[in-house]
């Protein structure tokens, strides 16, 4: 993965700072533990030290950085934090998929649909972007924009534990868990939309527990 940013005229630039670094941290281009400055990081994207100072707040506030004065800090791997941060998910994900089946329009079924139909065929690194297109489908459907405030700020972190851990049958597992999901709330079926989720934070909490150091 390069580092240096491929312009989008659709995107300011603290917006493809952000999503450059959240790449670059979630896959572990940039290595847990590493601690660099803001002009480091300027050179590293190829961007102006304005709209990195601005991105690094916007990751900081998801836990993917930490700011201090001897410089930006990738936090460690650490399954107690994964831990915690899947008790928030568990909870955000239940209200989330209960106000999505309250508030589906037809749109917002064939938005699901349209992830349905793409998931099997996402490989470790696409079904990561595919998730947070799935929180936003989601979350747009609850009619509810602090939802999917909540669910990104959570998902960075989760999503770089499960990207260095992750084995090819865990992928499997976690398309076809993610997947009931949608097909629950797609029939509108709270109760087992319910299990569904239930059943993912279950896989995710083994998960970290089995690869916590």
């Amino acid at each position: 993965m390069k580092s240096k940013l491929k312009k989008d005229k659709n995107k300011t630039m603290t917006e493809q700072v952000y999503e450059k670094l959240e790449d670059l941290i979630v896959f572990c281009e940039i290595e847990p533990g590493t601690v660099l400055t803001e002009a480091e990081i300027s050179e590293m994207v190829g961007a102006g030290r304005t709209p990195v100072r601005e991105a690094l707040r916007l990751l900081a506030n998801e836990s993917l950085v930490s700011i201090s004065r001897i410089g930006i800090l990738i936090p460690e791997m650490s399954g107690s934090t994964q831990l915690k941060l899947l008790e928030v998910r568990r909870a955000i994900l239940h209200l989330c998929v209960d106000k999505a089946i309250d508030r589906l329009t037809e749109l917002d079924k064939k938005s699901i649909q349209e992830l349905l139909d793409i998931v099997d065929e996402q490989d470790d690194v696409e079904f990561l972007y595919w998730l947070k297109r799935r929180h936003k489908v989601l979350a747009n459907c609850s009619k509810n924009p602090f939802i999917y405030e909540e669910l990104r700020n959570v998902q960075g972190l989760s999503h770089r534990f499960w990207y260095f851990y992750a084995k090819k049958e865990d992928h499997s597992d976690g398309q076809r868990l993610h997947k009931a999901i949608l097909e629950a709330v797609l029939i509108q079926d709270k109760q087992k939309a319910k299990e569904t989720v239930n059943e993912l934070l279950d896989y995710l909490e083994e998960f970290v527990r089995i690869h916590s150091i």
